[in-house]
């Protein structure tokens, strides 16, 4: 039947329906879309220290040498792969089902669909950062160092991670991903193809797994085959350097999880040397020595949790790994944070993240859910600039300084780096489970009810040292009220879309409707 042939009472019928429909329409507009809530790893970038802030205390995978202000490398330059030790078996890039081929794919990730357009999860929120910092610097993140900008592409891979971990924000970690794999030599050697660090190379093959990347061809280059090759008889993977070799605890995690993940067995020399770094306490130290560790004064959180996570990837180590999470457990503060630095009293996001993530590895549910809470109560939330929400601080003093001085409209390189590496735990993602499948194209941004803070952020003391939060339920950022919350009752939170003018439209096609039903009976209308 067409439309024409319409009789009036049926007219009238659809004209209700329409202002009906046009009614509601502010409501659906604005319903809160559910949101999922799921590690960061250290930064293996090499940066000059020179320009690194004080708090970004996790260490970096593997010390480089510092990068001249006046070299250039070449992008182009590919990682060589050192040939696997004898026995060890090389996957071709047909073996790896399902992975995208890296070397000649014009996608570095996974297709996306879109996710909401606003969110209060501090997961989604968070990711919202990332992906807004890698856009808003061309996914390099750079430092400054004598007057010229360095990218940091480790600090883009614990992004690319991160975004994997959050569930969403696929476009731009997709986008970096292939920028990591256009400048891999510039990573791991700072572009000279003779230098290649073992925790870059590590970090590269995690994120080559997460985003469904065909890991022996990222960027013409064999990850695989270039981090067994640099497999010592000791199971120490070192670096190939003529600056010494400076590879630690970090980058042999990384190995073992990044090779586990990539279908390769992991050599029981590499295990066992993970292990011999172990402190009587339960911690691990940075700094591998081929004698183990003695003291635990030399043990590291950070350390400790991504060695932690390491051996549960390769599995079969769990009176190491209790250990080591004991160990964790028993340094965590009272706000649920924990410290990096030996005999530090304080939490900052960076460590906690990394702790939170072998909590949640290991099963100890109770400190990771302890962890998430002091991470989400370092989050800036709707009282500060735009520019900065979502953003996790380093610590309680970052955090305060902020309120304090009203700072904050420029992220700084701090944020970036707690924001990441805090972001696996908030998610309950742990390293060795990261994928990008089924994540969103793009993260939400923080849904506020209104541009002015409805209440002043505040903290008070905690027996830990420094201060804790008192955070609403729900609300990204310390003493931040939940925007949904904050509404007037019955008020429908704000984005972006007026909700008067349909509602009037609607009230009047109401009205129209009405008339025109009457109308019809009285002319005696049939069906």
């Amino acid at each position: 039947m067409s439309p024409t042939t319409l009789r009036p009472g049926a007219r009238a019928l659809g004209t209700l329906l329409l202002a009906a429909a046009l009614v509601g329409a502010p409501a659906a507009a604005h319903a809160d879309t559910p949101s999922p809530t799921g590690t960061p790893t250290a930064d293996a970038s090499p940066s000059p220290s020179a320009t690194t802030p004080a708090p970004t205390t996790s260490p970096e995978p593997s010390a480089t040498p510092e990068p001249s202000a006046t070299a250039t490398p070449s992008p182009s330059a590919s990682t060589p792969s050192t040939p696997a030790p004898s026995g060890t078996a090389t996957p071709s890039p047909s073996s790896s089902a399902g992975l995208v081929p890296g070397g000649d794919s014009a996608r570095y990730g996974v297709r996306a669909a879109a996710g909401p357009a606003t969110s209060t999860d501090p997961v989604l929120v968070g990711a919202d950062y990332l992906e807004r910092e890698l856009v808003a610097t061309n996914y390099t993140l750079p430092i400054v160092f004598g007057g010229d900008e360095f990218p940091q592409y480790g600090v883009v891979a614990d992004f690319v991670l991160a975004l994997d971990a959050a569930g969403t924000g696929q476009d731009a970690a997709t986008a970096a991903t292939r920028t990591l794999s256009e400048h891999v030599v510039d990573y791991v050697g700072f572009g000279d193809p003779a230098e290649i660090a073992t925790g870059p190379v590590a970090k590269l093959l995690n994120v080559a797994v997460a985003q469904g990347v065909d890991p022996t061809a990222f960027g013409g280059t064999d990850l695989v085959a270039t981090l067994q090759g640099l497999e010592k008889p000791n199971g120490r993977f070192s670096d190939v350097s003529q600056y010494g070799d400076n590879s630690n605890v970090f980058g042999q995690s990384l190995a073992l999880i990044g090779l586990t993940r990539a279908g390769v067995t992991v050599s029981p020399q590499a295990r066992a040397y993970l292990l011999t770094q172990q402190c009587p306490g339960g911690g691990f130290q940075i700094s591998m020595s081929d004698a183990g560790c003695t003291s635990d004064t030399d043990a590291d959180a950070d350390a400790t949790a991504m060695a932690v996570q390491a051996l549960l990837a390769v599995g079969g180590q769990q009176a190491a790994v209790s250990a080591g999470l004991d160990q964790l457990a028993s340094i965590q503060q009272p706000s649920g944070g924990v410290g990096g630095a030996v005999g530090s009293s304080s939490g900052n996001a960076n460590t906690t993240g990394l702790a939170g993530q072998a909590f949640l590895a290991g099963g100890r549910t109770a400190q990771a859910r302890a962890a998430v809470g002091y991470l989400v109560a370092l989050q800036y939330g709707c009282s500060f600039p735009a520019a900065v929400r979502g953003g996790i601080a380093y610590d309680r003093d970052a955090y305060d300084a902020k309120v304090s001085d009203g700072s904050g409209a420029v992220p700084t390189d701090p944020d970036r780096r707690s924001s990441s590496q805090a972001l696996l735990a908030l998610a309950g993602v742990p390293l060795g489970s990261v994928t990008a499948a089924g994540a969103d194209a793009q993260a939400p941004s923080l849904a506020c009810a209104s541009a002015t803070p409805t209440t002043t952020p505040t903290t008070t003391p905690t027996s830990g040292g420094g201060a804790s939060a008192t955070p609403t339920a729900g609300a990204p950022g310390t003493g931040v009220v939940d925007p949904v919350a904050a509404a007037p009752s019955g008020a429908l939170a704000q984005t972006g879309a007026d909700p008067l003018l349909p509602v009037l439209v609607g009230l009047a096609l109401l009205v129209l409707g009405g008339a025109a039903v009457l109308a019809s009976r009285r002319r005696g209308a049939h069906a």
